[in-house]
C-alpha cells in the first residue's frame, strides 16, 4: 500500500474542477501538502495507508475559500465608527487609532482574524496591511499570525499617506515611498521560499503613491512575479482626485503608469463607467468584491453581474473587521447572492454556483494561483473544508451548493485543512489557544480605545455590559 498523510473518505465532494464534478461518495488522498488522488469510494481498493483517516460520511467537502481582501489589524477596532460613510468612518475609527496601533495590537487582531477565516471555510487570506504609522516592522506581526494559525497567507504590503490625519491623531512615523518599496523587497526576500506565506504590493488608494511610485510597482511586480492590489473606484473621490491632480479619471491614469495588467487586483470597484469596463477588459484586471463592507459604509453596489458578463475574474472578500465587523466568508457568500438579485430585481442574475466559483476558483485566479488552488484535484494544494449540515439552520439539504450559500453558517464548518494540515478539527482550532486569543484581544482593544479616546472604555476585558444609549 502507498503511504500517505491524510485520507478523507465517504465524503460528498464538490470538486470545482473543469467538469464541475460532484462525487456523492468520494475520497481525497493527501500526501504532505498536496492532493494526490480524488475518486469514488467504489474505486478505493485499499491502496493507501494513511497516517490519519477522516470519515466524512454525511459531510460535504468543498475547496477552501480564498478571501482576497482584508485588514486583519482592524480586529482591534471592531465596532467603532458605525453608521457613517467611508471617510467619516475612517476619521472616527481607523485613522484616529493608527498612531497607537503597534505590534501587539496588530498581532493579536491578526490571530483572531485568521481564526475566524478558518472557522468560516477560508483557507487563504490576502491581508492588505497599511498600519505602519506607529513603528516599523508591523507587517511581521501579521506574518507571525499566519505562521502560528496555519492559514495560507498573502501579505499585501501597503503604503498609506498618514501626513494628514484628524486632530489628535498625529502619527509618529510617516513612511516614504522609498521605505515602502524597500520593505516590500525585504519581505519578498524573507518569504520567497515559504510554502504557505507570500508577499504582494498594496499601494493604498489612488492618492497614496506618486505617478513614479505606480511605475515602480510595475517594475517590482515584473521582477518578483507578484500581484499588485489596490482600493479602486470605491467612491467618486477616486476620480475627483485624479481629475484635479492629473486631468484624467483613475483608470486611464493607472493605465498610463503601466501598473495595470492581469496581475492587478482591484478592490471594491463600485463607481465604474463605460471607460472603466473597457480598461478592465483590455488589461484583464481582476476584481475583489466586498459586498458586506460596501453595504455597511453605503458605498454602493459593485456591478458584478456586468463584470461576469464581460468575462472578468471576480473574487470575494470580507474587507477588514472595522468596516465589516466580521471575517465571516459564509456571510459574504449569501450577501453576494442577495445584494445583486435585490439591486437588479432579478432572482436569476447570480446563482449559488457562481457565488461558490467566485469564492474558490475566482479567488485562486485573482491571486495568480489557479494552478494549485481553488478546486479538489490531484496535484493541487490540500486546502479544503468539511461541512456538517446537521444544524437547525441548515437541515434539510436538497442541494449542497444552495445549502452552502443560502442557509449554512460558520457553525456548519466542522473541519478545515490547509496545506495538508488539519487546522480546525471537528470544531476545535488546533494551532493556537483560541480562548486565550479572545481574552487578550478584548484587553488589547479596550486599552487601545482608552489611549485614543474612542468608544466605550468603561468595561473590562472579560465582561461587557452594554450601556444604555439614548437615541
Amino acid at each position: 500500500m502507498e503511504r500517505i498523510s491524510l485520507l478523507i473518505r465517504n465524503g460528498y465532494l464538490v470538486t470545482m474542477d473543469d467538469e464541475r464534478r460532484v462525487i456523492p461518495e468520494g475520497y481525497l488522498a493527501i500526501r504532505d501538502d498536496r492532493i494526490i488522488d480524488v475518486g469514488e469510494m467504489a474505486d478505493l481498493k485499499g491502496q493507501y495507508q494513511a497516517d490519519r483517516v477522516i470519515d466524512a460520511s454525511n459531510r460535504f467537502v468543498f475547496p477552501g475559500f480564498i478571501n482576497t481582501h482584508s485588514h486583519l489589524f482592524q480586529g482591534a477596532m471592531k465596532g467603532l465608527g458605525r453608521d457613517k460613510g467611508l471617510f467619516e468612518w475612517l476619521d472616527s475609527s481607523v485613522r484616529f487609532a493608527l498612531h497607537e496601533t503597534g505590534y501587539e495590537e496588530v498581532y493579536t487582531a491578526a490571530l483572531l482574524g485568521c481564526i475566524e477565516n478558518i472557522r468560516s471555510g477560508s483557507t487563504m487570506v490576502l491581508d492588505y496591511h497599511y498600519a505602519h504609522a506607529k513603528e516599523a516592522g508591523l507587517d511581521d506581526a501579521v506574518m507571525q499570525a499566519f505562521e502560528e494559525t496555519g492559514i495560507r497567507g498573502l501579505l499585501g504590503r501597503a503604503h498609506t499617506n498618514v501626513s494628514q490625519m484628524p486632530d489628535g491623531a498625529q502619527c509618529p512615523r510617516v513612511e516614504t515611498e522609498e521605505q515602502f518599496f524597500d520593505d516590500v523587497e525585504r519581505l519578498q526576500q524573507k518569504y520567497e521560499n515559504h510554502s504557505r506565506i507570500g508577499v504582494c504590493m498594496a499601494p493604498g488608494i489612488i492618492w497614496d503613491l506618486s505617478e513614479e511610485g505606480y511605475r515602480h510597482c510595475r517594475t517590482l511586480a515584473d521582477k518578483y512575479g507578484m500581484i499588485t492590489t489596490m482600493h479602486t473606484l470605491e467612491t467618486k473621490d477616486d476620480n475627483q482626485f485624479t481629475q484635479e491632480l492629473y486631468g484624467s479619471n483613475t483608470m486611464p491614469f493607472l493605465a498610463k503608469t503601466g501598473v495595470l495588467g492581469p496581475d492587478f487586483l482591484a478592490v471594491h470597484c463600485v463607481d465604474m463607467d463605460e471607460e472603466d469596463f473597457r480598461i478592465f477588459k483590455e488589461y484583464d484586471i481582476k476584481v475583489s468584491h466586498n459586498p458586506v463592507s460596501n453595504m455597511i459604509l453605503a458605498s454602493g453596489v459593485a456591478p458584478v453581474p456586468r463584470m461576469l458578463d464581460l468575462g472578468l475574474t471576480v473574487s470575494l472578500a470580507t474587507d477588514g473587521s472595522a468596516s465589516n465587523d466580521t471575517q465571516d466568508m459564509m456571510e459574504v457568500l449569501k450577501t453576494t447572492a442577495l445584494i445583486h438579485k435585490c439591486h437588479l430585481k432579478d432572482p436569476t442574475v447570480i446563482s449559488a454556483n457562481e457565488v461558490v466559483e467566485m469564492a474558490t476558483l475566482g479567488g485562486a485566479a485573482a491571486l495568480g494561483r489557479e494552478e494549485d488552488l481553488g478546486s479538489l484535484e490531484a496535484g493541487k494544494k490540500a486546502d479544503f473544508w468539511l461541512m456538517n449540515p446537521r444544524t437547525a439552520r441548515c437541515v434539510p439539504v436538497a442541494d449542497p451548493v444552495a445549502a452552502l450559500v443560502y442557509h449554512a453558517s460558520q457553525g456548519n464548518v466542522e473541519t478545515t485543512v490547509v496545506d495538508g494540515r488539519v487546522v480546525l478539527d471537528e470544531g476545535r482550532i488546533t494551532t493556537v489557544d483560541e480562548e486565550a486569543v479572545f481574552d487578550r484581544l478584548q484587553e488589547v482593544a479596550c486599552n487601545l480605545r482608552k489611549r485614543v479616546g474612542l468608544g466605550n472604555t468603561q468595561w473590562g476585558h472579560r465582561v461587557f455590559v452594554p450601556p444604555f444609549v439614548k437615541p
